[in-house]
């Protein structure tokens, strides 16, 4: 679940990042493209480059580690078919723990 999280918030930030980049792009466009302040926005361009450049790896990184939880499993008792995250046996009734 927390990966779940993360993940959310690390597209979020991504896309937060992708819109700041687009209007400091078109800001860069525009007349008097070698003012002082422009050039400012030019470093802060490519700090947010290197920013989407470090999600960018997080994603990668999540995605290369996230393992496949299964959704289900067989009952210890009896082996029937439950939800992993089941705390009793729907066709034995006996307690298990739930697969996290």
């Amino acid at each position: 679940m927390e990966q779940v999280l993360v993940e959310k918030k690390v597209l979020a930030a991504s896309e937060r990042l992708s819109v700041a980049q687009e209007q400091l792009d078109a800001a860069m466009q525009g007349p008097g493209g070698s003012r002082p302040d422009v050039e400012a926005m030019k470093e802060v361009s490519e700090r947010l480059r290197e920013a989407r450049a470090c999600i960018e790896q997080l994603q990668q990184h999540i995605e290369s580690t996230a393992e496949a939880v299964p959704s289900m499993r067989h009952c210890p008792a009896c082996g029937a078919s439950i939800r992993a995250k089941a705390t009793l046996c729907g066709h034995c009734w006996t307690k298990v723990s739930p697969t996290l």
